[in-house]
């Protein structure tokens, strides 16, 4: 499921950076093209513009980037729908064939988009917690209806999370990464070192009120992109809120600062980040389910809202 960092440094350079420098590349040079071949590649451009800049994992390259792609699409669409004279051209010069080719994969891109857009509606049902972490730029790297977009949120159709039959209580699992000033999350996709995430020992403090049910404090950190991680959320808390169960992952050995029985305001330090379990990089997992028997990992997965403000989304900054 989770790449090597060879893997993962490949994919980032190609998805993110030479694919759409060549499909923003091909638009501009195909300008000239008649109205019919503009309007069929700017809708197909639009698409894949849209889905980079809402799902794609920006937090292996720079979050502001993907601005830099709207705003280059925006010119190059402008000049060639408005500002090129196409007076001389004929319906002969119309490249049907790839137009159909290029128009069933912009409708497949847009089906795709659509789908972004229904799973980042907040749901009427949600619980609101405060943020659990204090004084920095956050960015939320898989959040929103997971059933409806893995592309937003991976957690629930993973096939490893459905081996675990944990899947259904991530549905709207959150994780979330620190930025510095300019965008970064990581040093470089490359490292070995997970203090090169500006996530790494960060301090975790409770969300809510509620009662400390579980922890687990005796799991090593992973080596980034090792692809060796065991089945389990690593060092976490488990607190317990009314019928709703709050799972608190990926933090640092030795570092719990609350045992079960406890009863933890908002804001109380519980931890701080680290990078074991399932989790090829330093960052928080968080997710909220509820049920009567205690068997939250089963459970229905409840969306989460911060701070009565913000719906965690794929990509959505939460500054605090």
């Amino acid at each position: 499921m989770y790449l090597s960092r060879a893997q993962a440094f490949m994919t980032t350079i190609v998805l993110f950076i030479i694919l759409p420098i060549l499909i923003l590349l091909g638009l501009y040079l195909g300008g000239k093209n008649t109205i019919i071949d503009n309007l069929i590649y700017v809708f197909f451009a639009a698409n894949f513009i849209f889905i980079l800049f809402r799902a794609a994992y920006w937090e292996f390259t720079n979050y502001y980037l993907r601005y830099a792609y709207v705003l280059i699409f925006l010119v190059i669409a402008i000049r060639n729908l408005f500002f090129i004279d196409r007076s001389l051209q004929s319906m002969s010069d119309w490249n049907v064939g790839i137009d159909v080719v290029v128009l069933i994969v912009s409708f497949i891109l847009l089906y795709l988009n659509i789908a972004i857009i229904r799973a980042s509606k907040k749901p009427s049902k949600h619980i609101n917690l405060s943020f659990p972490f204090k004084n920095g730029r956050y960015i939320v790297t898989d959040g929103g209806d997971g059933n409806i977009s893995s592309l937003l949120n991976y957690h629930s159709k993973a096939q490893v999370h459905k081996s675990g039959k944990s899947n259904t209580s991530m549905r709207f699992a959150t994780d979330i990464a620190k930025m510095n000033k300019i965008g970064c999350t990581v040093t470089s996709v490359l490292t070995k070192e997970n203090k090169d995430y500006e996530i790494f020992h960060e301090e975790v403090y409770s969300p809510c009120e509620a009662n400390v049910i579980n922890v687990v404090d005796e799991i090593e950190d992973n080596i980034p992109f090792s692809r060796k991680y065991p089945y389990n959320v690593g060092n976490c808390v488990t607190l317990k809120l009314d019928h709703y169960y709050i799972v608190m992952g990926h933090l640092a050995k030795g570092t719990i600062a609350v045992k079960p029985g406890d009863r933890v305001k908002p804001g109380q330090l519980l931890g701080i980040i680290g990078n074991a379990g399932l989790t090829p990089r330093p960052h928080l997992h968080m997710q909220v389910s509820e049920c009567e028997d205690g068997q939250y990992w089963q459970g229905e997965s409840i969306p989460i809202v911060f701070n009565n403000s913000y719906y965690p989304v794929k990509n959505k900054v939460i500054k605090v």
